[in-house]
């Protein structure tokens, strides 16, 4: 049994959108981040650094599995299952290079943005500048890409998981964002209507 520790959030949801791509049954603990329940001891005990998403697999023997952050839980299972993981090198490349695009640099920088212009309580010129730069830098790169390929890594995979719910939750929010960036909206587009990736941004409801 998997137990998945989320939040509706696009990193949770990088996590699910995983999970249901692969066809992997799991079932899902909402953790309420406002009431802090990430920082209780029972939490704390699969995620030391009090983020979602995390994971529990209970395994044959009784033995327990846990996992934090949506890279690693994302990695482990399509190596385990072999899937959402080019096995061309130059496309794997891709699919790596692009994948920790949507770690470390898109979402961090995203949400670091949402910090500094919407909820810090002194506004920043400086720091909303950087972030908005920042990510108009991703957003570019991503959108030069997408105008050569159908995916990222030419097949759908895990680099398309890890940045789909940042571009998507920047489109809600920002309004006209693909329309700036065509190659980002058809690519958008795409995923956004790929089955598994709809069930996925449900969790958890």
């Amino acid at each position: 049994m998997i137990t998945l520790y989320s939040f509706p959030t696009p990193n949770g949801r990088k996590a699910s959108i995983l999970l249901e791509e692969l066809g992997v049954t799991y079932k899902v603990h909402r953790v309420d981040l406002q009431a802090g329940e990430n920082k209780r001891p029972d939490f704390l005990a699969i995620s030391p650094i009090t983020k979602i998403p995390a994971l529990v697999e209970e395994l044959p023997g009784g033995k327990v599995r846990r996992m934090f952050g949506s890279g690693a839980i994302m990695l482990h299972f399509a190596e385990r299952t072999g899937r959402l993981i080019p096995d061309n090198l130059d496309d794997k490349a891709e699919a790596m290079s692009w994948f920790m695009l949507g770690l470390s640099d898109l979402g961090p920088t995203a949400v670091d943005m949402l910090r500094f212009s919407v909820r810090a309580p002194e506004k920043i010129p400086y720091a909303i500048d950087l972030y908005k730069g920042e990510l108009m830098r991703c957003y570019g790169a991503l959108d030069e890409r997408l105008g050569a390929v159908e995916y990222l890594a030419n097949s759908f995979s895990i680099a398309d998981i890890a940045c789909f719910p940042f571009i998507a939750a920047a489109a809600v929010a920002g309004g006209s964002l693909l329309d700036r960036f065509p190659n980002l909206k058809r690519w958008h587009d795409l995923v956004a209507a790929r089955p598994a990736v709809q069930r996925g941004m449900q969790v958890p409801d």
